[in-house]
This record gives C-alpha cells, structure tokens and sequence, in this order.
C-alpha cells in the first residue's frame, strides 16, 4: 500500500472489478488511449484478466483510490520488471472523469516512481504514451520523465497510424518526493 495525503494505492481487488471499472473501459473518452477499446469489455473479461495477472510478482497492479473515502477512480500498473536491466514501464489511468485534471495521475505517479527506486531499487523507469495524450505526458513529466524519443506510426488509431512517445527517467536524475 502507497499513500499520500490525497491518495491511497492498493492491491486491486475482486470487488474492483465491478460495473463502474467496466464502465471506464468502455467509455470511449476513457479508453482512448489505452488497447483495451479494441475489443468489447465485459465482467468476465475483466475477472480473467485479474486473476491471470493479480500475483504476477514483476508486474505490481494498483487500485489509485482517494485517500480520504477510499473511492477507486483509476489503476496504476508497474511491469513488466525486467530484473536483469532493472528497469520498468510505467502505465495508467484515471477512469473517473470528475477526477481528471486534479493532479491524480502525477501524484500517483510519483508514489508508484519514488517506491520502484527506494524499495525495488529499480535504475530506469519509462512509459510510452500515445502521441496526442497531453494530460499524461504532463503528469510524467511533471514527476521528472523526459522524452527519449518518438516511435513514428507506432499504433493505430481510428484506422491510421500514430506516434508514441518514449519517456524515461533514469534513478540518477530522481529526486526523493518529500
């Protein structure tokens, strides 16, 4: 469990998986970017994928609720670790609409960056983000991320090819969150 003064993360768990999660998924608004909008979300779908993957050791999975009412609004997912290169990606979102723009994802970000380098003792963090998405290049680099670079047609979106961009953020430019 992570926390901040806004924010608690946590394991996600089976009473997560429940209409409003799915109703993230299917919002095109919210699965804009993410790959699950290719194919239809249902509750089956989204108990197999959790328990394919909820004790996968070199992929930690967490639930970003409010701290204060302990509300879901989004995940936040570590992996895969590459143990050898001690490196990971970086990924998430914010399902709850009302939540965007409040600073939730760089928070959670930071929780998730300042734990991978202090506990893990991971070296490298990146994230690929769909070019376009400027919410979430914001918020990573708002918690030190820097571009390394643009994948050029990397995916398709709406039957045309996109951009990804690479950002990273090596241990060696972090600073502690206080």
């Amino acid at each position: 469990m992570l926390k901040s003064s806004r924010l608690l993360l946590r394991a996600l768990e089976p009473g997560d998986l429940n209409d409003t999660y799915l109703s993230w998924l299917n919002d095109p608004a919210v699965n804009r970017y993410l790959e699950t909008r290719f194919l239809p979300q249902t509750l089956e779908a989204l108990q197999t994928y959790w328990q394919a993957h909820r004790d996968d050791p070199s992929s930690p999975w967490f639930a970003i609720c409010l701290a204060g009412q302990e509300r879901h609004i989004g995940n936040i997912k570590l992996g895969p670790i590459q143990w050898l290169h001690r490196r990971a990606d970086l990924s998430l979102f914010i399902g709850e609409r009302g939540c965007w723009g409040q600073g939730y994802a760089s928070e959670a970000i930071a929780l998730v960056r300042d734990w991978a380098f202090l506990e893990l003792d991971l070296q490298k963090l990146n994230a690929g983000i769909y070019a376009g998405n400027f919410g979430s290049r914001r918020a990573f680099e708002k918690c030190g991320f820097g571009l390394e670079g643009t994948l050029r047609e990397e995916v398709v979106t709406s039957g045309q090819r996109q951009d990804v961009w690479r950002l990273g953020m090596p241990r060696s430019y972090w600073t502690p969150t206080a």
